[in-house]
């Protein structure tokens, strides 16, 4: 059996994944079946639906499961996060190839940036601009830039100013890292339009500012209007527990360093709101999203380090929706413990026990969702 295997978070579903969607199953595949970012998202902010309601989106846009990337990888760089979407597509039995989205869609060009990154021309100047005080994403870029030596590696430094390109790009090496034996290819994302080709951030700048988005299904759009009541007072709500917890946050949380929740502590105790907090925590050396990041860490506590999620064997699986249709077929193969309901999350909860709090995050902040799979 030939699965397609999608990483993604759906956040919300657009016409461009559901045009994903379709491509993986006429790639030849028997099946499709996402690997999805569950309450949490790797931007570092809360999802803007509940995981249930995104997973059942993503089976009427043609998955016929969809699963959960725990989310201590989720709120892990780029590299742990495709290290953990990879592992679990290779649980999902089979031959299987990875689909993903990419600004440049050709699969050669983000082989290119695999081998250039790898040089050690290439890391040794990225490390003398990261002790200039760059930003570790902007150094890599500029690095690869300037140690481009053919068109070809040029094509494949520019690619990395585009953050789908990026992820593919640690998507290839995770599995050129594991060993894994999984092919993979990918799909271009059309340029942003604002009408025919919103990009995921910019419908739910619509939506939370009580506007109407374009570019979606349908099936989008009713459970906007439906949740919407949900999405007025979630930055007051985050930043009163951003204010409780990140003052009194225990040493050891993932991503911290060089004192940098010290620094998100100052800042809680100072912010009336949510963007004062984030400007006041925003330092040069790192990305927003790093310092969202490691607020929501603080917040679940996730003290995992980068080489505990290295080493991490994935025992099972949460699911979170189904084609009621191929759910047989489709779950039967699957070699890791199939979960659909918390009774049967109950043998894992150490493992699970940072994905359980960010739903507890969410349904406190956002609104409170069943947590049983869905058969669509």
């Amino acid at each position: 059996m030939k699965t397609a295997a999608v990483i993604c978070e759906f956040n919300p579903l657009h016409n461009g994944h559901a045009a994903l969607l379709r491509a993986a199953r006429e790639s030849g595949a028997d099946r499709v079946v996402c690997i999805m970012s569950g309450s949490v998202v790797q931007r570092g902010e809360l999802a803007l639906f509940d995981k249930y309601e995104r997973a059942v989106h993503a089976v009427r846009a043609g998955a016929d499961a969809v699963f959960e990337l725990p989310a201590e990888y989720v709120l892990s760089g780029a590299p742990q996060f495709a290290f953990g979407a990879v592992n679990a597509a290779c649980a999902l039995g089979g031959e299987t190839e990875l689909f993903f989205g990419s600004e440049c869609g050709d699969v050669g060009t983000l082989e290119n940036a695999v081998a250039l990154l790898g040089s050690d021309k290439t890391n040794a100047e990225t490390a003398r601009l990261v002790a200039t005080g760059m930003n570790y994403p902007s150094a890599l870029a500029k690095a690869a830039a300037a140690c481009a030596a053919s068109s070809d590696e040029t094509a494949a430094a520019e690619a990395l100013s585009s953050p789908n390109n990026v992820l593919g790009i640690e998507y290839l090496k995770a599995i050129i890292d594991t060993g894994r034996k999984i092919s993979y290819n990918t799909v271009r994302r059309p340029p942003f339009d604002a009408a025919s080709a919103p990009t995921s951030s910019s419908i739910r700048e619509v939506l939370l500012s009580g506007g109407e988005a374009s570019g979606v299904p349908e099936f989008t759009v009713q459970s906007a209007k439906r949740l919407s009541a949900s999405f007025g007072h979630r930055s007051e709500r985050l930043l009163s527990l951003i204010k409780y917890l990140v003052p009194h946050a225990r040493k050891g949380v993932h991503d911290d360093s060089e004192g940098l929740s010290d620094r998100l502590a100052k800042a809680a105790e100072n912010a009336v709101d949510l963007n004062e907090y984030l400007a006041l925590a925003k330092v040069k050396r790192y990305p927003m999203a790093r310092i969202k990041r490691l607020t929501l860490n603080i917040l679940l506590d996730n003290r995992y380090s980068h080489n505990e999620l290295k080493n991490r064997p994935v025992r099972f699986l949460n699911l979170l929706a189904a084609d009621r249709r191929t759910a047989d077929g489709t779950l039967g193969s699957v070699s890791a413990e199939v979960c659909a309901t918390r009774r049967d999350l109950e043998p894992f909860a150490d493992d699970f026990s940072v994905t359980r709090r960010a739903d507890e995050l969410f349904s406190a902040v956002c609104y409170p969702f069943a947590r049983n799979a869905r058969f669509v």
